[in-house]
């Protein structure tokens, strides 16, 4: 039968966004202009508003008052009926589809077919039948999807609007949403959690999940990593404050000479006075010190004693990095980014490090095959599969970020900052006070360099 299409209104379930004109989508421009031309030949599934509310009476105030029929399917037949200027459109009227909620069953399996539908949208479609009181393993089996997809789906309703709309413009992948909802959850309780976190639904919690948000976007930082760095300034802060500690910003408070303030050992005596101010460290979030006024520094006479302590500080941290850097040559990227740090070895200039003698020999220690000698490693890897060739490029790629950090010649720069990144953020490794100096020093001549 026809129906007058303004006496029809979405299914206040339906994607909002299915029912807009969709300006600029070839796909939408060729449904209005064939039902112009054509008119609407496929019929939509409509109920109408007695049966609607029969069964859902809760949601009266979602229809409007000229509505006659709740359109089930053909949200964008309708919309692009309005386009063309329809008087009617063609449906099927059926209120049994209401019975067991029987309308979520129709529009999701005729949604879920669909290529544009967004992840949103299909994670709304799942909270639906969570909030039923169907477990997430029920829902995939009914809806014929994989029980990981609907966790990963639902987990991007925990997530903030902004975040939300990055997912859809491709600001970040989905995965890095779930993951940094996982992390971080904001918003109301949700039936699928086995433990909401009490501090979801606060503004606190906002401001920190679009602060890592802005970490993996800006940063590239993994979720994990970025709600670590987020969650380590908030105890950092709390620190402070416990402390009567003052939270200032270096550069602001001392000038481009903030570095020589800094302090490395701090007493509780310090502390307690007014000589110290705190400031939170830009890549771990950790609290470091600094003296309101300028430490006195040792004299020339003194420089032996300094370049020992110096030397000795900066053998004690190439050792930890190294071990950490098993831990960091085992975690092998994707193959997309492995080029992508390749590429960044080769602009910071340390390409030649990575494939050098000394580069093949740390590799080979990262790997743990030092019982071979260095042309029998090689030989190894020439004939082994892709996969092994790729675990040991990228264990010669970390072995590039040490022998570059470890050069006592160089100023620490970019290539260093983001080993140190990768040290951390893959590792779990924490920088000595001596590396904290040298990535402090970095990131002040970078920034006078911008």
């Amino acid at each position: 039968m026809q129906v007058p299409v303004l006496q029809t209104v979405p299914h206040p379930f339906n994607d909002p966004d299915r029912s807009k004109p969709q300006a600029g989508d070839p796909k939408w421009d060729e449904l209005v202009n064939g039902a112009r031309a054509n008119g609407i030949k496929v019929p939509g599934l409509l109920v109408t508003r007695e049966g609607f509310l029969a069964q859902r009476p809760d949601l009266a105030h979602a229809l409007g008052d000229d509505a006659e029929y709740v359109v089930i399917y053909g949200h964008r037949r309708r919309a692009a009926a309005i386009a063309a200027g329809l008087a009617t459109i063609p449906a099927v009227i059926d209120d049994a589809v209401m019975d067991d909620h029987g309308d979520l069953d129709a529009m999701t399996l005729e949604n879920l077919g669909r290529q544009d539908l967004s992840e949103i949208a299909e994670a709304q479609m799942f909270a639906r039948y969570s909030e039923l009181g169907m477990g997430q393993r029920a829902i995939a089996d009914k809806l014929g999807v994989d029980q990981a997809t609907v966790s990963r789906r639902l987990s991007l309703l925990l997530l903030a609007p902004e975040v939300q709309a990055a997912i859809a413009e491709d600001a970040i992948r989905s995965a890095e949403g779930a993951a940094l909802a996982g992390a971080l959850p904001y918003g109301p309780a949700r039936s699928w959690q086995k433990k909401p976190d009490p501090a979801q639904s606060s503004d606190t919690r906002r401001s920190e999940q679009l602060a890592a948000f802005t970490l993996i976007a800006d940063r590239g930082m993994s979720p994990t990593r970025a709600a670590e760095r987020v969650l380590t300034e908030r105890k950092s802060r709390e620190q402070a404050s416990a402390a009567g500690l003052d939270i200032v910003d270096p550069r602001e408070r001392f000038g481009e000479s903030f570095h020589e303030h800094r302090l490395f050992e701090v007493s509780d005596i310090d502390l307690a006075s007014t000589k110290v101010v705190g400031a939170i460290d830009p890549g771990q979030g950790t609290l470091v010190y600094y003296a309101v006024d300028k430490p006195a520094r040792a004299e020339d006479n003194a420089d032996e004693l300094a370049a020992k302590r110096e030397a000795e500080a900066g053998a004690a941290a190439a050792k930890a990095r190294r071990e950490a850097g098993k831990k960091l040559a085992a975690s092998v990227p994707s193959r997309e980014k492995l080029v992508t740090f390749f590429i960044d070895q080769y602009a910071y200039g340390i390409s030649a490090l990575a494939t050098s003698k000394e580069g093949w020999r740390l590799a080979q220690a990262f790997v743990g095959l030092e019982g071979l000698d260095s042309t029998e490693f090689r030989v190894s890897v020439e004939n082994s599969d892709e996969k092994r060739r790729s675990e040991i490029a990228w264990a010669c790629a970390v072995a590039g970020y040490e022998l570059a950090a470890a050069d006592s010649s160089r100023e620490w720069g970019r290539s260093d900052l983001a080993y140190l990144d990768l040290l951390s953020e893959r590792a779990g490794y924490k920088p000595t006070a001596w590396e904290e100096a040298r990535l402090d020093a970095a990131r002040r001549a970078l920034s006078l360099a911008d």
